[in-house]
């Protein structure tokens, strides 16, 4: 027979990696390909029932006495020559214009070798990556498929030849199949990731809050992608801000459960095939706005979640972000005896620099927090600018982690001193932020030097002082007379 070239058999056994890296072992056993996935996504393993497809390009020619280990393993010894068998198949490897072909007599069997010695493996790969799935079949056959499921795909028994294998998620790749063949995968997945500012990490109810999201395009992403953006019920959508370098389509939001609201951005096939038709990997970001509304739970993570979805085989981990609001409480008390809470105070809450905190009144005199921009702009009977204390420990909530407030008492108990200085709080300091005794002394302030108080002494003295000298000159004029 006519045997193909050794330079032929030495790229061929090559792996050819658009998106794989694969080990090929010793020919020898029945021929069969196994895909291990080890790549994760995110802080878990994705959930992937990724499909492939692969071709019998290239049947095989083992010329050789096999060689019989003491495990009893059989080991291919000789020169291997590839060959087809139909003219469809002919033709095809002639179009790649990389080879060579030689029909052997009148029979329906055609060897190759390469034309050029310089040929690589991914001249060969590129050559065979322009037909279409439809194209391949009509060429060399029906395929065999596998799917991954729980880290690993199995082709079962194959013949011995050479091998076109597709993914789903767009990478190819074309082995050599003498015995069994192991593929330890490591695809350029789509990922995802979602992030917020450090400092929104801690947050007020009423806050807007920026979240950003990025997607990770390698460049055989060939089919759509679906984010899903799900929001907990302490969040309130505003908008999509921004998409770049492309712009997907937004869904309405929906309910998602548990009070919890999502919206999915999708980018079609033809935009991600169009992304990267330069052969760039891409990042797609995609900048989500959201409020911290009144139902968010307090010192409770607030938690915004990113799914993607890429064709209908592979769903990265879920990626969480959280933010937090908390709270404060006080009670207005005795100095002498705290035990004993005051009625009557009033406070405001402002921020540090003094601006008034408008607040939704829950219960009076007990609980109240931070409204929003709409109950603002609302009014109402509950929304106050005051707290008036009853003898019950005063709860605030809403307030952000990482701001100092300002506690400013307006209004002093019946028979107190009204504080004449703001009372910080700060939630650097844990014990101060999340409960406060506020004091008052007892008493009645008497007034300042100034005050009414010294002025009525000068008053009547300097009415003494005329008096006296009026008496003075009429007893001078009387004797006088």
């Amino acid at each position: 027979m006519r045997k193909i070239s050794k330079v032929l058999v030495l790229v061929l056994s090559a792996i050819m990696v658009l998106a794989m890296s694969a080990s090929v072992f010793a020919a020898g056993g029945t021929p069969s390909i196994t895909i291990n996935s080890s790549s994760t996504s995110g802080t878990g393993t994705q959930t992937e029932s990724t499909v492939y497809t692969y071709w019998k390009i290239l049947s095989a020619d083992i010329d050789s006495d096999p060689t019989v280990g003491p495990d009893g393993t059989t080991t291919q010894n000789g020169q291997v020559a590839y060959y087809v068998t139909t003219e469809a198949a002919k033709n095809a490897i002639e179009a790649t214009n990389l080879f060579n072909v030689t029909q052997v007599g009148s029979t329906n069997k055609w060897y190759v070798e390469l034309k050029q010695s310089s040929t690589t493996a991914q001249d060969i790969i590129d050559a065979l990556s322009t037909m279409t799935d439809t194209q391949l079949t009509a060429a060399f056959g029906n395929p065999g498929t596998m799917t991954m499921s729980n880290g690993k795909a199995s082709s079962g028994t194959v013949e011995a030849g050479y091998y076109l294998i597709k993914s789903s998620l767009g990478s190819q790749n074309a082995i050599q199949t003498l015995s069994p063949v192991t593929i330890n995968e490591k695809n350029d997945y789509v990922t995802d990731n979602k992030a917020i500012p450090s400092a929104d990490e801690h947050s007020q109810i009423g806050q807007e809050i920026t979240y950003t999201l990025t997607v990770n395009v390698p460049t055989t992403a060939n089919d759509q992608i679906v984010l899903t953006d799900t929001l907990s019920k302490g969040l309130t959508f505003k908008e999509v801000k921004s998409q770049s370098p492309i712009t997907g389509t937004v869904s309405p939001i929906a309910d998602a459960g548990s009070g919890a609201k999502k919206f999915t951005i999708t980018y079609t096939a033809d935009q991600i095939k169009t992304l990267v038709a330069d052969k760039q990997a891409h990042v797609i970001t995609v900048e989500v706005t959201a409020i911290v509304n009144e139902e968010a739970a307090i010192d409770t993570n607030i938690s915004n979640t990113l799914d993607l979805k890429y064709g209908s085989n592979y769903e990265s981990v879920p990626v969480t972000v959280n933010t937090k609001t908390t709270k404060f409480d006080f009670d207005k008390v005795d100095k002498t005896n705290t035990s004993t809470k005051l009625p009557g105070a009033n406070f405001q809450l402002t921020t540090a620099d003094g601006t008034l905190i408008k607040l939704i009144k829950i219960t009076e005199g007990q609980t109240y927090r931070i409204a929003t921009a709409a109950e603002i702009a609302a009014g109402g009977a509950s929304l106050v600018d005051t707290i008036i204390t009853n003898g019950n420990t005063i709860t605030v909530n809403g307030l952000d982690g990482d701001l100092s407030y300002k506690l400013v008492e307006t209004k002093a108990p019946t028979g107190y001193n009204k504080l004449n200085d703001p009372i910080s709080v700060n939630p650097t300091d844990e014990k101060v932020f999340k409960h406060l005794d506020v004091e008052n002394n007892k008493g009645v302030q008497l007034p300042s030097t100034g005050g009414i108080g010294t002025t009525i002494f000068y008053i009547v003295g300097s009415l003494l002082v005329i008096g006296c000298g009026i008496v003075l000159v009429s007893r001078r004029r009387m004797r006088d007379k």
